[in-house]
């Protein structure tokens, strides 16, 4: 385990028990990266480690080595961030009172009670879910940093804040203090200058103190007492008795005070607003029971619950009221005595056990996981850079993996939710003010910040996170997500209650296409806008880096020194990152060099890393020579009652590949993705490497080809356990036609013969007996082929009608059917159909 000190006068000079309230459970067991184990029981205790962290973190190298020495401050500058800190977070405080105390400040008093007042205000308007913060919280002058650093960022976005604290403050050097006593009260201030704030709430009836344990040495202890001051906690929120704030009365406690409650550590750090998102997305009722956060199932076994961590446990406000009954009903006064597997009051810090068996004991409520549909959990146990590389099979199942349902992200890596809860195991609180900067500060708004590291690739970042890479990738992704929701919350939507609704909902269509941008090619660009594209709700077209101009030089948009400037339009998305170019051949001729593998899945990855993939429910790759009936994949997906937040992967499916001991594929004119899919599949693509010399087909990976059919499924199929589904109507019939419509309209498998597009497929449906797979269906999806992109402005009038484009060539209207008849017939059939359907 390797321990972040590097800034040694901000943590402490002691780092036994340097944050108070961790919370560690019982045989947890942690890997480093050659397969040791270590027993941290005994260890996280007394807090003996620092950073919670399960993986070696390679060659022992701090984090101060992952920085430049440009970033590096010595201990005078620690010092005065330390004192910074506390000036721009110091909050209003009084001298402390107990509750017997008559003198109060007037100002504090009213601030409180017209703060209650407001929060406490009738739901008259709209559904509330307010979050109140509880934070267990132990007052001394070495654990300070971190109340001002919560202050500082999460906190501040919490409805309502409270820090509760055992009645002991101060330490071995500046003195104990009992803060029930008056006397007590008045000399910590005196000799210690230690004041209570407003938000700190003294729980005057802990019997168990923090400050010294049997062991008798030198140095101060936390002892593990956790759970009396949660349940203690819990209580005073509810009832306001057994504590008292420095104000004396306290007019912030009843339930109804807020809709939701978290118990949060102080090493944690939290997303208060996308706690609202997430109860909203479940249609959850703060009247019902819910307590959730991040499940952890190891104590089952021995205690038959599974428990939710302690890093951030949610209650609803039923659950609340429950557990607040069940705490004041359960024997009391079990000193010393560990928890037994019953609920009651015991000197034990596995509070997280305790809280499930008293919630099942009591009101039979059972943890329910924060994941979303992929598995990816909304609350990181241990710091992202840390868990982003997480592999279930190669750590094997020790607590953290014990008894979880697996998911394909256990195994992939990047199994952290794009909207989360809470990031837990943040000791140095100077990494929550890092946090901030990268969710709501300068890295987030892209403002200078000549705090942030500086590294060679001109990637912004609040420190040089360890697996620094898929970290910055997975916060980019964080950030992407919240300005979309921000967006959508702004414009009278919320883009998780969308992800969530009914298939008869939104289903937003996403159409990706593959391009070249090239003067020969914009006839196709201006086709694709002025028909069938405009009926996506998101168009855009994906581009290599290199382009050709209307001057015929290739320019590469990599390079600024190449003196050119061009103005792309705003559909347009540049995939930098493509290795192989599209404009030279091994021959050294102009030509199209079939790389369409790696534009494919760097784009669809793309899409994911800049929060597009929560922009819309479903996705289609498509050719630029395909013409697209948008509406009817919508019409499909609900009348399958097909869900976005489930894999599919689907359009026309050709089994051919079988032959090769391949998986089926979805023939690469149209490939339609769900929400999910898109989002595993990025997952897989991220951890792909350039592979300059590879042109195989057989294993998922980058490679120099057009067979990006293939590898897609391959990829799905291997990492995601997804099949190609094929999109056929009720009858049977091909929705989807990978020629051009008149010609698959003649296509006849008893006189074509068993060919690579009828190979394999079933020829009769199994229970009707009746022949599938006809050309073609009365609301096709896509028709594919039309390398003249006129034709698409013949397909629009044909089956839309269409006026005259200023700019456009009308030559189209002279075109003809070269299979006029069947043709028409089939045309007249889809008119009818969508008639009748309206």
């Amino acid at each position: 385990l390797i321990f972040h000190l590097k800034y040694s006068k901000l943590v402490t000079q002691d780092v036994n028990g340097w944050l108070p309230e961790y919370d560690s459970d019982t045989d947890i067991i942690a890997k480093n990266d050659k397969g040791n184990t270590f027993d941290l029981v005994e260890e996280s205790a007394d807090h003996s480690f620092i950073r919670g962290s399960s993986i070696d973190r390679s060659e022992d190298v701090e984090r101060s080595d992952y920085e430049d020495e440009s970033s590096d401050k010595d201990d005078s500058d620690v010092d005065q961030e330390i004192k910074d800190l506390q000036n721009n977070f110091e909050i209003e405080t009084t001298t402390t009172t107990t509750s017997t105390t008559t003198t109060t400040s007037t100002t504090t008093t009213s601030t409180i009670t017209s703060e209650a007042q407001q929060l406490a205000q009738p739901n008259t308007t709209i559904e509330k879910n307010r979050l109140y913060c509880m934070v267990p919280y132990i007052w001394s002058p070495r654990f300070l940093h971190s109340y001002h650093a919560i202050h500082a960022t999460w906190g501040k976005r919490c409805d309502i804040l409270r820090f509760f604290i055992d009645p002991i403050i101060g330490d071995s050097q500046v003195g104990y203090y009992n803060m029930t006593l008056a006397s007590d009260t008045l000399a910590a201030a005196k000799n210690a200058n230690l004041t209570l704030p407003n938000d700190v709430v003294v729980l005057h009836d802990m019997q168990r103190p923090w400050h010294s344990c049997e062991e008798s040495d030198d140095e101060d202890k936390t002892c593990r007492n956790i759970w009396e001051k949660i349940w203690r906690a819990w209580v005073y929120v509810v009832t306001g008795k057994g504590g008292s704030t420095p104000a004396g009365s306290d007019v912030m406690v009843g339930a109804n005070i807020s809709e939701w409650f978290v118990k949060v550590d102080a090493d944690t750090f939290l997303f208060p607003e996308n706690l609202s998102r997430y109860v909203k997305a479940r249609n959850w009722s703060y009247n019902d029971h819910h307590y959730f956060g991040h499940v952890l199932h190891h104590r089952v076994k021995d205690r038959g619950v599974p428990i939710v961590a302690g890093a951030a446990v949610f209650f609803s406000r039923a659950t609340l009221l429950a557990a607040a009954d069940s705490f004041q009903k359960m024997p009391m006064g079990n000193g010393n005595e560990e928890d037994d597997g019953t609920c009651g009051d015991a000197f034990t810090s596995t509070e997280e056990v305790v809280t499930a068996i008293c919630l099942k004991e009591h009101s039979n409520i059972i943890a329910e996981p924060t994941i979303d549909s992929q598995g990816r959990e909304e609350i990181s146990l241990i710091e992202v850079d840390d868990i982003i590389v997480y592999n279930r099979t190669a750590m094997g199942e020790w607590w953290y993996w014990e008894g979880k349902k697996r998911y394909p992200c256990h195994d992939t890596g990047d199994c952290l939710s794009d909207l989360p809860l809470a990031f837990h195991g943040y000791k140095d609180s100077k990494l929550l003010l890092g946090l901030e900067k990268e969710f709501y500060g300068s890295v987030m708004k892209g403002e200078k910040d000549d705090s942030l590291a500086k590294r060679n690739d001109n990637k912004l970042a609040a420190y040089n996170w360890l697996n620094f890479d898929r970290t910055y990738n997975y916060f980019e992704r964080v950030r992407a997500a919240m300005r979309v929701v921000s967006k959508e919350e702004e414009s009278g939507s919320n883009i998780e209650i969308a992800k969530k609704l009914p298939v008869q909902g939104k289903n937003r269509l996403y159409c990706m296409v593959p391009f070249i941008l090239a003067p020969k090619s914009m006839p196709s660009y201006e086709a694709i806008r002025n028909s069938w594209g405009k009926h996506c709700d998101t168009l855009k077209f994906f581009v290599d880096p290199i382009v050709k101009d209307d001057e015929g030089r290739f320019i590469d948009l990599r390079r600024s020194q190449n003196g050119t400037k061009m103005t792309l339009p705003k559909d347009v998305v540049v995939v930098y990152h493509i290795h192989r170019p599209w404009h030279t051949c091994e021959s050294k001729k102009e030509g199209n060099c079939r790389n369409i593998w790696e534009k494919v899945w760097r784009s669809w990855l793309w899409i994911d890393d800049n929060g597009e993939s929560d922009s819309s429910e479903w996705f289609v790759k498509i050719d630029a020579d395909s013409y697209l009936f948008p509406e009817n994949v919508k019409k499909y997906v609900v009348d399958n009652n097909m869900s976005p937040d489930d894999h599919h992967y689907f359009g026309h499916k050709l089994r051919h590949t079988e032959d090769r001991n391949l998986p089926p594929i979805v023939a690469g004119s149209a490939v339609f993705f769900s929400r999910a899919t898109v989002k595993g599949a990025a997952a897989i693509f991220r951890e792909f490497k350039y592979e300059e010399q590879n042109m195989s087909v057989r294993k998922c990976m980058d490679a120099h080809t057009s067979s990006e059919e293939t590898l897609t499924a391959l990829c799905l199929k291997q990492h995601l356990g997804i099949d190609a589904a094929h999109a056929l109507d009720d009858l049977g019939d091909e929705l989807i036609a990978v020629s051009p419509i008149e010609d698959s309209l003649l296509w006849n498998r008893t006189v074509d013969g068993e060919w690579w597009y009828w190979k394999n497929k079933p020829k009769t449906d199994p229970t009707t007996g009746r022949k599938v797979h006809n050309c073609c269906g009365d609301f096709p999806i896509a028709f594919h082929g039309y390398k003249d992109p006129m034709w698409f402005y013949k397909l629009e009038d044909e089956l839309y009608g269409m006026d005259d484009l200023p700019g456009i060539s009308d030559k189209w209207k002279k075109y003809k059917w070269h299979n006029l008849n069947e043709t028409k017939k089939y045309f007249d059939r889809i008119m009818r159909a969508r008639n009748a359907r309206v």
